[in-house]
């Protein structure tokens, strides 16, 4: 003789069920942390790298500005640090010193002669920059190249 089928009492979740899915939503959050926080070391990355663009042309702007006659002759090397500071999204400010390195090349020249004297006129510097910077403890650079007339 069979037993009638009766409705099982139990319904809704039971505790293994739950339990799986907390862990599965633990292993999503913990990766979901992971990306915002590579995300965030990536834009730091890249701001940096922005600022030290901007470092570069504000020296090779303030070099321009004073004249190739006042910019150290050929094989001179250039050597100076800047600070770049800029405000981030929570109110603190980020600060980075860049390394500025370089070297100076002439360009064009153009001979003058005389019956005096023959005179050689530099008409533009090559200026080679290389700005460098310590992110993470490791050091970033970038090279730009500017001809000055």
């Amino acid at each position: 003789m069979r037993l009638p089928h009766t409705p099982s009492l139990k319904s809704g979740f039971g505790l293994l069920e739950v339990l799986v899915a907390t862990v599965v939503l633990g292993f999503l959050i913990v990766g979901l942390n992971r990306l915002q926080l590579g995300n965030r070391e990536a834009v730091l990355r890249i701001r940096a790298r922005d600022a030290a663009q901007i470092v570069a042309q504000d020296f090779i702007d303030s070099l321009s500005r004073i004249g190739i006659s006042s910019i150290p002759s050929e094989g001179d090397t250039i050597i100076g640090t800047r600070n770049y500071e800029w405000e981030n999204k929570n109110g603190t400010t980020s600060k980075i010193e860049y390394t500025i390195g370089g070297n100076v090349i002439a360009q064009d020249s153009s001979l003058e002669t005389s019956n005096f004297a023959n005179t050689t006129h530099i008409t533009a510097k090559k200026v080679d920059l290389k700005i460098s910077w310590l992110f993470k403890n490791s050091e970033q650079s970038i090279s730009v190249s500017r001809i000055l007339k």
